[in-house]
């Protein structure tokens, strides 16, 4: 992002926010290689997996620091290969609500919600969802007391 830092950040603050149904096109040199990640920067969007790899590969001029790394042939030859054939590892949280419920129940709790579902390796993940009673009947005694003086449950989200 050298030199358009206005292109990265959120909208009505560093940049105007895109409308719907419109675009933005963000044109931009890239200064160095490797591995990065894009991801937007509106609580929802990047929370219903607006995000994703970015891999700039080098150029074929500039010099190989593999020597410098290992002395052995092969395994040098096994890192140019690994670098042409980079499969970027993406890792993220994922609720099984939509950024829209999960705000509502957000501001029907009162708090922001610290619970994430499972977390997804390239967007692919399971989760073990508990029961409100199985929940439950992981609760301390005092957590116990204190939803019973507040007159409230755990939910499947605790």
């Amino acid at each position: 992002m050298y030199g358009t830092p206005w292109s990265d950040g959120v909208g009505g603050v560093s940049q105007r926010p895109i409308k719907p149904g419109e675009s933005f096109r963000h044109k931009w040199t890239a200064t160095q290689y490797g591995s990065y990640w894009y991801h937007a920067h509106e609580k929802i969007q990047m929370e219903d997996g607006l995000m994703g790899a970015i891999v700039i590969h080098p150029r074929k001029d500039i010099p190989k620091p593999f020597a410098w790394i290992s002395t052995d042939s092969k395994a040098q030859a096994a890192m140019i290969r690994a670098e042409q054939k980079v499969t970027p590892l993406l890792l993220s949280d994922f609720r099984h609500t939509t950024s829209i419920e999960t705000w509502d129940i957000t501001l029907k709790a009162g708090f922001e919600l610290p619970c994430f579902d499972s977390v997804l390796i390239n967007g692919m993940g399971s989760a073990r969802c508990r029961s409100a009673d199985e929940i439950t009947s992981l609760l301390s005694p005092e957590q116990v007391f204190f939803l019973q003086t507040f007159n409230s449950s755990m939910t499947d989200k605790a």
